[in-house]
């Protein structure tokens, strides 16, 4: 079955929500005020990718610089069998390579290589998870993230609300990094509080979202010790892998990276770095192709695997491994991301648990696609 066409079928100006969180451009907010570099650079219009081999078509839902990318990077696709899904991937990044590696470039391959899994799978009748190897386990366990910074009695009730629905393990924001002098103990204080709400017997994860530099996170860590988190995510930015090693040397608390790294070189980085929770994300680091490779190393360095966002391509990735290695799914609590617009069929946590349809494919309809 070739591969006929991939083309934008639809655009949608979208407006999502905007939360408080410490970000890496606190440092000008005095020109660029709360908005965040996601915010700013992605999401304002969402675009439906359409790929299509005989009669069978998949849909895809990302931003319009990626879509546009994805189009013109997909011309070399035509004729080629659906099933070539690796030789597909490796032919456009070598392809890319002046202008890929990182960032929307990679956006566009995982969209590609997104597409070409969920259109095969289809094909073959069979959900994508059958097609990574079956699943490992009836069902994945999901943690609870949002918890962004809000009045300290409407963070402890939200954690509260949480252990009501069955959720394990929760992640929340910071909201100070070096550029607060006072930052330090305006993070200690959330932290306490939903420590205070919800007890020990809860996991609890914070995330930094690439905002500090090594000497605020090694102070910020001596003093989140005592509150047993289960990890501090992104505290550096992604190309200081030397602070990374440092902070891991100095600390009991697990350090995690990944959301903004791509491909397996940058994961070999991290592992190397002492890194042990990886977090990459199938939409963003080339889709499924390197998100099973670097699930492998991952496993050869004793690392787990926590990718960023539960969207429906990272939630068949984490069953198509063992448990030891993809042990939970992150669920994004308040609000669906930009990519889930207009789709059907999405899977939510019950009970803080995810079961995954036998549909083919990745289970998904787009509610626009005719």
């Amino acid at each position: 079955m070739k591969i006929e066409s991939v083309r934008v079928i639809s655009r949608e100006k979208v407006e999502q929500p905007v939360y408080r969180y410490v970000k890496p451009t606190d440092y000008y907010k005095s020109i660029l005020g709360e908005v965040s570099p996601t915010e700013a650079a992605m999401i304002n219009e969402v675009c439906t990718l359409e790929m299509r081999a005989g009669d069978y078509a998949a849909y895809y839902n990302t931003t319009s610089d990626v879509a546009d990318f994805a189009v013109d990077l997909s011309k070399k696709l035509n004729g080629l069998d659906v099933s070539e899904i690796n030789m597909a991937w490796d032919m456009l990044y070598r392809l890319s390579l002046p202008l890929g590696r990182a960032g929307v470039m990679m956006h566009a391959l995982s969209a590609i290589n997104i597409l070409m899994y969920d259109l095969y799978s289809r094909y073959l009748g069979v959900p994508a998870y059958r097609i990574m190897g079956g699943p490992t386990r009836k069902k994945i366990r999901a943690y609870a993230s949002h918890l962004h910074p809000t009045a300290i009695p409407e963070l402890q009730e939200e954690a509260r609300k949480y252990v009501s629905e069955g959720y394990k393990t929760m992640k929340m924001r910071f909201i100070s990094g070096p550029s607060d002098i006072n930052g330090i103990d305006k993070n200690i204080e959330l932290v306490r509080s939903i420590r205070d709400a919800v007890g020990y017997d809860v996991e609890l994860a914070g995330d930094a979202w690439m905002s500090w530099n090594y000497s605020f996170a090694l102070k910020m860590v001596k003093k989140l010790e005592k509150y047993d988190m289960a990890w501090v995510e992104e505290p550096f930015m992604p190309d200081d892998f030397e602070s990374m090693k440092m902070l891991a040397l100095k600390t009991d608390i697990p350090i995690s990276e990944g959301e903004h790294h791509y491909h397996i070189y940058d994961f070999k980085r991290l592992l190397d770095a002492g890194i042990r929770i990886l977090q990459p994300d199938a939409v963003w680091t080339g889709g499924i192709t390197p998100m099973k490779k670097i699930a492998a190393l991952a496993e050869t360095y004793g690392a787990i695997i926590v990718p960023h966002t539960g969207n429906v391509y990272n939630l068949h990735c984490i069953i198509s491994e063992p448990e030891s290695v993809t042990p939970v799914a992150e669920f994004l609590t308040k609000y669906r991301e930009w990519m889930e617009q207009d789709m059907e069929g999405i899977p939510f946590p019950v009970k803080g648990y995810i079961e995954l349809s036998e549909n083919p494919g990745f289970g998904i309809e787009y509610k626009k696609s005719n």
